[in-house]
């Protein structure tokens, strides 16, 4: 993509006002995509706490509807670019849209149990539930310094849950299988990303067609049917307003990750998707009259520095890995992003040019998009 240029034909790039707006758009879409991911997870909360909603799968299945409705919208309007719908990849996708199925239904279910400071808590053992696949199915060992943080994070887990006052096992038992689901979700989508060259969001246009269906079939067979018809609230406006917002947080999530990445770069993403977990974790302590005591705040205090340390690792890993590549190949051009697997998480990587939302990014910070975290679709849209 060639240069942006003003009516004196000056490099607006090299202009310190256009770098002044461009750092702040960065910050902005930093900060939009790091406060979409904690209230999303808040938002699905306030929907179990407050208003007594007992009905995870009816929420899944209008966020799913949520997600197709919202991605042709933005596609017919330009937003957002679709790739050219091809029957066989859509096929493939099946067996990643079941299981992605599964794990959001588990995070919801986990959600109406656990509260938010534990509920993040178990969602971080999906790290050591990718470490095992990987080694069980590719021998692949990570470095000690990544296993070190990781095991930081989980005995900060373990001392967090022998501190919990609100101890529920059923939502330990949905949270953790939730976790593993997400890891496999992960390797698949990962494999097939790869295989496939899927753009993120026609990937996730196929899984929400897939999941539809499918969330409606666990609505019926769970008979949340006949609960949501009697839920005493269904016809309030303040709760179906409430119940829209949690449905269109899942894609907005999808939207400002996307959007972070495009005006910052994909490791900024990648970052703020892992610290966001410690503000999750702390603001959770004072909302929906959380009871917590000492060994509570010490194993929380563990997991955060173990998910700080994990994010500093991965940071460094791979700073010293666009450093290498741009050695290598030289510096690229703008590219549109597509799903691949980094480590513990779906990340969003260039492999061909595009203009994302019209937005344009200076081109040597176009080479940086090495990876980033895609949360909705990597466990945040369903609450974390």
């Amino acid at each position: 993509m060639g240069k942006s240029l003003n009516g004196s034909g000056q490099d607006l790039h090299d202009n310190p006002k256009g770098r002044d707006r461009r750092n702040w758009a960065g910050i902005s879409a930093a900060l939009f995509y790091g406060s979409m991911s904690v209230a999303s997870v808040f938002l699905n909360k306030a929907i179990f706490e407050v208003w007594r909603y007992r009905y995870p799968a009816s929420l899944v299945a209008g966020q799913t509807v949520f997600t197709v409705l919202a991605i042709f919208t933005l596609s017919r309007f330009g937003v957002i670019k679709l790739g050219k719908f091809n029957m066989d990849h859509f096929k493939r996708v099946f067996t990643v849209s079941a299981v992605f199925q599964l794990k959001l239904v588990l995070d919801m279910s986990a959600l109406v149990l656990v509260n938010i400071p534990m509920y993040g808590i178990l969602k971080s053992s999906t790290t050591p539930f990718v470490m095992l696949l990987d080694y069980v199915l590719r021998k692949r060992v990570p470095a000690m310094r990544i296993q070190a943080a990781v095991w930081v994070t989980t005995v900060g887990g373990l001392v967090a849950g022998f501190g919990d006052l609100h101890f529920e096992p059923l939502g330990y038992v949905l949270a953790l299988s939730s976790a593993a689901c997400t890891a496999c979700y992960v390797v698949l989508v990962g494999k097939l990303g790869d295989e496939l060259q899927l753009d993120s969001f026609t990937l996730l246009l196929y899984n929400s067609l897939w999941s539809t269906p499918l969330s409606f079939g666990i609505t019926i067979l769970t008979g949340e049917v006949t609960g949501v018809m009697n839920y005493p609230h269904v016809s309030e406006v303040a709760f179906l307003a409430a119940f829209t917002m949690s449905c269109a947080s899942a894609f907005v999530l999808n939207y400002a990750t996307y959007l972070c990445t495009q005006l910052n770069d994909a490791l900024t993403t990648s970052v703020v998707g892992r610290t966001k977990s410690v503000v999750q974790g702390v603001a959770g302590l004072f909302a929906f009259s959380v009871s917590w005591g000492m060994t509570n705040v010490i194993g929380l205090t563990l997991n955060s520095v173990g998910i700080c340390w994990y994010a500093w690792e991965r940071y460094a890993e791979k700073r010293r890995g666009t450093r290498l590549e741009n050695v290598r190949r030289g510096i690229g051009a703008l590219n549109e992003n597509f799903l691949t697997r980094n480590e513990s998480q779906l990340t969003l990587s260039p492999k061909k040019q595009m203009n994302g939302f019209g937005l344009h990014r200076h081109p040597t910070r176009a080479s940086e998009s090495g990876s980033s975290s895609m949360a909705s679709m990597n466990g945040h849209g369903g609450g974390g």
